[in-house]
């Protein structure tokens, strides 16, 4: 093996293991700190709070998460109109940065074994310090398979989550405090394998076209996964119907 394999193998295994590091003794660390004075703060001013989680990395903020927000948004009208006040608060799940995201791989993979109790672990100290006040955590694909780990978490009849598009890989929790919206056609929740093959292998064809064309694309927006949209006005039954029955809101 020649010098600059050597290096090349030292590097990259340097670059992981401190992104792990990082992530680990960092990241959850200030990340979770930040997510608790918002989660705090919100409490002093509503009885009811939303925990969102967005999808991919989770690291697009609310209101530039288009596909979400007006469910989100919604779902907050819809809680305000029995009288309740309202905040939401966001969890960002890594940074939006090259390094951040491969330290949170790991965590994608094995379905969030260590951010989801870190994050769990925040919400029970907000809740043991506001114990009128009821969580709900919604979270969309990605953002829905954290919000189910973090539910394994829970024994607390206060505490609720709405799960939107969760991959079918996702941790499995039985509670009656969640509600799992998964669209028919959608096959990321479906787990139908060969149409998500597909999707990812002509993805990059499709970025490559529509850059070439002078039309911006993200290469995660090229990798297009059919039925994993979801909109608010096919989801507001269940939704109203959990929020009323199960959160007693």
């Amino acid at each position: 093996m020649g010098k600059k394999t050597k290096l090349a193998i030292f590097i990259f295994l340097a670059f992981i293991i401190s992104s792990y590091v990082w992530f680990d003794f960092f990241f959850l660390k200030i990340n979770g700190e930040k997510f608790e004075r918002e989660l705090m703060k919100a409490g002093e001013e509503s009885d009811v709070v939303i925990v969102f989680n967005s999808g991919g990395w989770g690291t697009v903020p609310l209101d530039r998460a288009f596909d979400i927000n007006p469910v989100i948004d919604e779902t907050k009208k819809l809680i305000e109109e029995g009288d309740h006040k309202v905040s939401v608060v966001q969890y960002f799940r890594t940074e939006d940065t090259f390094f951040a995201k491969i330290s949170a791989i790991r965590e994608v993979f094995f379905n969030f074994p260590d951010s989801s109790k870190a994050f769990a672990g925040r919400i029970k100290e907000f809740r043991e310090k506001n114990p009128g006040d009821k969580v709900i955590m919604a979270g969309l694909s990605n953002g829905a398979s954290f919000v189910s780990a973090a539910m394994g978490e829970f024994k607390d009849e206060n505490v609720f989550a709405i799960e939107m598009g969760a991959p079918f890989w996702k941790k499995n929790v039985e509670s009656e405090n969640i509600l799992s919206l998964n669209n028919q056609a959608d096959i990321l929740a479906n787990g139908k394998l060969g149409e998500l093959l597909w999707s990812v292998v002509k993805a990059p064809f499709v970025w490559a076209g529509s850059n070439l064309s002078g039309k911006w694309m993200s290469f995660g927006e090229a990798v297009h996964i059919d039925g994993h949209d979801y909109y608010w006005p096919a989801l507001k039954g269940e939704l109203a119907e959990f929020i009323e029955k199960r959160a007693g809101l």
